[in-house]
């Protein structure tokens, strides 16, 4: 089972999109059933409530009035939806449009993907991909930057047919592994309480969980407590990143946000983390993602290292107990053991190894090697 908002993950139908009864996205599908023949020429048979009927309404080609009398019929045996391919009409009956918005019967549209392929596409969704996969790619188009306005609407509108204003977003990663049992308890939430259903909308993420959390504008706070509470989630399960509000172009700012505000979490032991509460990590976590930065600072590491090997010292050692201790000699000394002096001397030992200018300069460089480098240990371990 799933429900008919969630035809929005499947990739390989052409130009899916709502034209009427968007009230109903929330209605469980069963069973995508085809429907291609002449009800004027033999019963309508019967179908169910969780039938989602595809059709190209051929056999209503040479006969407009078989579009609206079949159609009507259709929704008041209370079938889920109906997804009309547009091989023969591009538009629908205002009177059609109409029975849709007051039935709440999602009526949607798609261009030119095969008929028998869409129907392999939803019977194979129903049958058990995950609650919350699909999106992959429009979050990774939101989260890289590169979309003009019109394009992050879009792809917000593919992930999210509902819509809104504006969201709230939170990015869930799991303190272990991500488990089934999440997943299952999330999605019986959001679907267990109508309420809830149209307040959020989960997304998989890599090894994250993404929660949009719908906002009627930007000024509103956004709150995940109730689907938590609901989900009985507990906070200890999780680090939780939450961003700022974001809506259009800015929701790829907020996503990015969210994720970052969550890696932040595990680094720091917070279990939550605001983006406004990161500090340098808003800094490092981005930079952490260049290739180019990364090798810069694994080839900084080695000159320390390959240093200390030689010569039996222990330069990477007082780096970071220096970083750690911010960049106070003193305290760095008492965590070593060592002489105040010592410390100096081999922060002088680094600044030439590592071609710094100067003091300052050298800080930075430290601050940012031993930084990264915790990311990358963290995350890879």
């Amino acid at each position: 089972m799933i429900r008919i908002e969630e035809l929005f993950r499947l990739e390989h139908i052409d130009r899916l999109r709502v034209i009427a009864g968007k009230s109903g996205l929330g209605r469980r599908v069963t069973a995508a059933v085809l429907f291609e023949y002449d009800p004027s020429r033999m019963r309508l048979p019967d179908f169910y409530r969780g039938d989602l009927v595809v059709t190209t309404l051929a056999y209503a080609r040479e006969d407009e009035g078989l579009v609206e009398s079949t159609l009507m019929k259709l929704m008041n045996q209370g079938v889920a939806g109906l997804l009309i391919k547009t091989a023969y009409f591009k538009t629908l009956p205002p009177s059609i449009l109409a029975m849709a918005d007051r039935l709440g019967t999602p009526l949607l549209l798609f261009d030119d993907t095969y008929i028998e392929e869409v129907i392999v596409e939803v019977t194979g969704l129903i049958r058990g991909a995950r609650h919350f996969s699909g999106h992959e790619r429009e979050l990774d188009e939101l989260m890289g930057g590169a979309l003009g306005a019109a394009q992050a609407r879009e792809a917000a509108r593919r992930m999210d047919p509902f819509g809104a204003r504006a969201y709230a977003v939170y990015a869930l990663s799991p303190r272990e592994r991500m488990t089934a049992s999440l997943e299952d308890r999330l999605y019986d939430a959001l679907y267990g309480d109508k309420g809830v259903s149209h307040r959020y909308l989960c997304l998989a993420w890599r090894r994250m969980l993404l929660v949009l959390c719908r906002l009627e504008d930007e000024g509103e706070r956004g709150d995940l407590s109730p689907l938590l509470a609901r989900a009985k989630v507990d906070g200890a399960e999780l680090w939780i990143g939450e961003s700022a509000t974001g809506g259009g172009k800015e929701l790829g700012v907020a996503l990015r946000e969210a994720v970052y505000a969550a890696r932040a979490a595990r680094l720091t032991g917070a279990p939550r983390l605001r983006a406004q509460e990161m500090g340098l990590y808003a800094y490092l976590l981005p930079m952490s993602e260049s290739a180019f930065i990364r090798a810069r600072c694994a080839e900084d590491r080695r000159l320390l290292q390959d240093y200390d090997e030689r010569n039996r010292t222990s330069l990477l050692a007082t780096a970071e107990a220096y970083v750690e201790h911010g960049m106070e000699i003193a305290a760095a000394a008492r965590a070593l053991y060592q002489h105040p002096n010592t410390v100096r001397y081999r922060l002088a030992k680094m600044r030439a190894l590592l071609g710094a200018a100067d003091e300052r300069a050298l800080d930075l460089q430290l601050l940012l090697l031993c930084g990264l480098a915790r990311i990358a240990q963290s995350e890879d371990g």
